[in-house]
């Protein structure tokens, strides 16, 4: 395709089976032609032109309705679909015609779908402009630092909204994910929102969650509390997971990969939908959405909302979960945007927090959930989650001329709620001790021990008081918030060359408390204090429901991020050159333990990444990339500070990760396939063992283990396939090999920071647990007619070990693997049905997942003979549907 920009003209030449590509590409890859002297070329260009029109070939060039910009890869027929193309890169398109053609269809996904006669196209200088189907799309991409194939040098997974609202059904929001390679999410307890995800065997606190290019992990500790965003799905207009370090900038923990959510835009067009979802154990879903539309004055609004509400799949999981979404737009001018974004989720659900033994798997089944029971005809949770976190952002879009853009977001969280507990008095047996019959917490019990039971204390004052309750249920509050500003600053050097710049800036402060909710038939509390570092300090010990007991501590963490990126292009050439510093400052606050000074000395760490990676396009079919970075990875908030104190760790040292990634792809009219192969090293790992341990002078302490260090390595592909225009076949597949490298010495301190004791944790050889090192994807869907389709997603892994617990690798002659989880495949079926309801575009979907019914081990950890015998964990899912309607208006 040749293109001749003073008359719009198009030109098509075809050589046996070789077709030129578009003239940028053409004209840089050829020197020849760029000694030619303009006059010469037009000569040339206008024969051809005439050659051309003679065989009816019609040329034109696509663009974007608002911004003018080229769009690339738009779908191009003639009617009764006879002749069709796809417009090049640059928009560029040539298609023969025949004399009863007058008119051309133009379809690409984020434009609306247009039919343009011929002759209009010529009066319009041959060029063609399609309407965007949102507005500010394009803006929030650049924010995000979305990765192209062919472009960027990252290995990268595309979702779209539409995989998303047919597929996801009632699976958790990650689980959409889990047909890309390495990446393994699953549900977790069972109840809503209980989810976790691995990328190439690293886990959620080393996975950055990106929200419009905002990171939105846990700034204390880096893990995603998927139950905060049970209405994230419907709000989602693509999900793009970049495994590895990524191309983002403001992502700083992406050991693993980059999961970065792009919401729905404003649309451009009035209308909406009315949804009602039903699943085969009883829960529902409603949901509605409307869209304004883009209005004169140049304001757009799109609001969705939807209510959750089901007993749960697992024993007493039961939720009730709202969520909504508003996102206005306003175009002030051609060159300058306004979108102000807020969606947020207020939920409660049931919980299944503790893993469970191979034997009650076998005597309850799957379904088992022990945090429960009834009392007078009632069903008491011991543990549920309720929370409500809003997340609202305000971004700026200016096109200050053509050579700089400047993309800005201010954004505000913040965040309530918390979980069931309960707590035990003087080491009294605690509640998940008294079971009935049937296994379940025998809350009868309970309430029995603590109105008859004669046993009495003394408080501080010396009196002697009893009737108070020795177990009771409480809740662990959490609240925080946050605020930020994440700035970018692109300056377009020459054609080849731009540079971005720009910083990130957050400002976190948390809060956390527990609160007496039910005394469980006793007259009030004790607070014994005895966990406080100060002692009773003149405090009241008689607490009664709604006091406030045990913890009351907080953080506040305060973040800046600078970071800088070069990038050079040529028409077959892409190279990025990218470095980030950061400094993160820590500050705890206990009430609990420190009644006079609860504010700990601040404690300052810098982090620092450089990253670089070249794409090379060989043809239009062929590209390999390669990049590579260090990470010098500041500590998490828990790492800081001893033992829930305000005292300082010692020696913590940042983690270091050093990656290098290789890969391929292929891309012609039916087939696309990439390869990649990556190595990660990753040192001075921390960890904080999740228990206490006994110690030999009868104490007990947590353990800070240092300096472990792991080594991920792997290949990974991903293949689809159109082998007609009904039928597409796909694949996703990844080998690895993760291990950890080296003994470490586990540290024992009191709440002093001192050493107490230490022991040897020896973990060299061993299998990084958590994830399987082999997974395969397989899927295949096919048009039945125009109204009917069907979709099958096959997944399965294997060399899959429990996680590692390091309390159990003490003893040198202990060298067996950690427990390797039984190898499983899963299938689902998606079946999709688009009809017309009084004018009105109807869809309906069925999803049937693990259609076998098989139950396998998701997730676990090694107990200390490796076996089975002393393995816990979770088990899946059984088979499950999900149906439902949508109707768009």
């Amino acid at each position: 395709m040749i293109y001749n920009q003073q008359n719009n003209r198009l030109f098509t030449i075809k050589i046996s089976s070789f077709t030129l590509p578009c003239p940028e590409v053409f004209f840089k890859k050829n020197s020849k032609f760029k000694k030619m002297k303009k006059t010469g070329l037009l000569i040339i260009i206008l024969f051809l032109g005439f050659q051309l029109f003679a065989q009816n070939i019609f040329n034109a060039k696509i663009i974007d309705k608002q911004s003018k910009k080229p769009i690339g890869y738009v779908v191009v027929t003639t009617k009764n679909n006879i002749n069709s193309t796809i417009a090049c890169a640059q928009g560029l398109f040539g298609i023969k015609i025949s004399n009863s053609d007058k008119e051309l269809t133009f379809s690409h996904v984020a434009y609306l779908t247009e039919t343009k006669t011929i002759e209009g196209i010529i009066s319009n200088n041959n060029i063609i402009e399609l309407t965007p189907k949102s507005i500010g799309l394009e803006e929030a991409e650049i924010i995000s630092s979305v990765a192209y194939d062919r472009k960027s040098a990252v290995s990268v997974s595309n979702v779209d909204r539409k995989t998303i609202t047919k597929e996801l059904g009632n699976q958790e929001f990650p689980q959409i994910l889990k047909v890309i390679p390495s990446t393994y999410a699953t549900r977790e307890g069972g109840g809503a929102g209980d989810a976790r995800i691995n990328i190439r065997g690293f886990q959620q606190e080393n996975i950055e969650l990106l929200l419009n290019g905002v990171p939105v992990s846990s700034v204390e500790n880096g893990l995603v509390y998927w139950s905060n965003w049970l209405g994230l799905a419907g709000a989602t207009n693509s999900i793009q997971v970049q495994r590895g370090l990524g191309a983002s900038q403001a992502a700083t923990n992406s050991i693993g990969g980059t999961i970065n959510i792009i919401t729905r835009p404003s649309e451009t067009q009035k209308g909406g939908y009315i949804t009602q979802s039903l699943t085969s154990y009883g829960n529902k879903q409603t949901g509605v959405s409307f869209s304004t539309g883009l209005q004169k004055n140049g304001w757009a609004a799109t609001f969705l909302g939807s209510h959750t509400t089901g007993e749960g799949y697992v024993d007493a999981t039961k939720v009730d979960a709202w969520s909504y979404f508003l996102t206005l737009s306003k175009q002030i001018n051609k060159n300058n945007l306004l979108v102000f974004t807020v969606l947020g989720s207020p939920e409660r659900h049931g919980q299944r927090t503790n893993f469970f033994t191979k034997q009650e798997y076998d005597n309850y089944g799957n379904k088992y959930n022990p945090n429960w029971g009834s009392y007078n005809g009632k069903t008491n949770m011991l543990t549920e989650n309720f929370y409500h976190k809003p997340q609202i952002a305000l971004n700026h879009y200016l096109q200050i001329n053509k050579k700089m853009f400047l993309s800005t977001s201010a954004y505000y969280s913040f965040g309530y709620g918390g979980g069931k507990w309960s707590e035990s008095f003087n080491y009294s047996p605690s509640v998940s001790t008294f079971r009935n019959a049937s296994n379940q917490i025998d809350w009868a019990a309970i309430y029995n021990n603590n109105t008859t039971h004669t046993d009495s204390t003394t408080l501080s004052d010396g009196t002697k008081i009893g009737g108070y309750s020795k177990n009771i249920q409480t809740d662990f509050l959490a609240s925080h918030y946050w605020t930020g500003i994440l700035s970018s600053f692109k300056y377009n050097i020459s054609d080849n060359l731009n540079i971005t710049a720009g910083f990130h800036g957050r400002y976190f402060v948390s809060n956390v408390k527990e609160q007496i909710t039910n005394l469980l038939g006793g007259k009030y509390w004790v607070e014994d204090y005895a966990w406080s570092l100060s002692g009773v300090d003149n405090r009241e010990q008689i607490k009664y429901v709604g006091d406030y007991i045990k913890v009351d501590n907080g953080a506040t963490i305060q973040y800046l991020q600078n970071f800088i990126q070069l990038n050079y292009y040529t028409g077959s050439l892409n190279t990025f050159l990218s470095s980030s510093i950061s400094g993160t400052q820590y500050q705890r606050r206990d009430d609990y333990n420190y009644t006079e000074n609860p504010k700990s000395k601040k404690v300052s760490k810098t982090g620092y990444n450089i990253k670089t990676g070249v794409n090379y396009n060989i043809n239009e079919k062929h590209n390999i990339y390669l990049n590579a970075g260090i990470y010098s990875k500041a500590p998490y908030y828990k790492f800081i500070f001893v033992n829930w104190s305000n005292v300082v760790a010692k020696d913590i040292k940042n983690e270091t990760i050093k990656s290098f990634e290789l890969g391929y792809g292929f891309n012609n009219d039916f087939l696309r396939v990439k390869l990649d192969a990556y190595y990660t090293l990753w040192k001075d790992k921390s960890i904080l063992t999740k228990d206490f341990v006994p110690l030999e002078d009868n104490t007990d302490s947590r353990a800070m283990i240092k300096g472990l260090d792991a080594l991920h390595k792997g290949v990974e592909m991903e293949a689809t396939a159109l082998i007609t225009n009904n039928l597409s076949l796909g694949m996703a597949a990844s080998i690895a090999d993760w291990k950890w490298q080296n003994n470490v010495t586990a540290q024992f301190y009191d709440e002093n920071n001192q050493q107490i004791a230490e022991e040897t944790i020896y973990a060299s050889g061993l299998y990084v647990g958590d994830a399987p090192q082999t997974q395969v994807a397989l899927f295949a869907k096919i048009n039945i007619n125009k109204q009917l389709s069907l979709k099958t997603n096959w997944n399965y892994y294997d060399k899959y070990y429990a996680n590692f617990d390091p309390q159990t690798r003490n003893n040198p002659d202990d060298t067996q693997q950690p427990y390797k989880i039984p190898a499983y495949g899963n299938l689902d079926i998606h079946l999709f049905y688009d009809f017309v309801v009084f004018g009105q575009k109807t869809e309906a979907t069925v999803n049937c997942y693990n259609i076998a019914n098989n139950e396998h081990i998701i997730r676990g950890e090694d107990g200390s003979s490796h076996e089975i015998d002393t393995f816990k964990g979770f088990w899946s899912f059984g088979r499950s549907l999900n149906f439902s309607l949508k109707v768009n208006f």
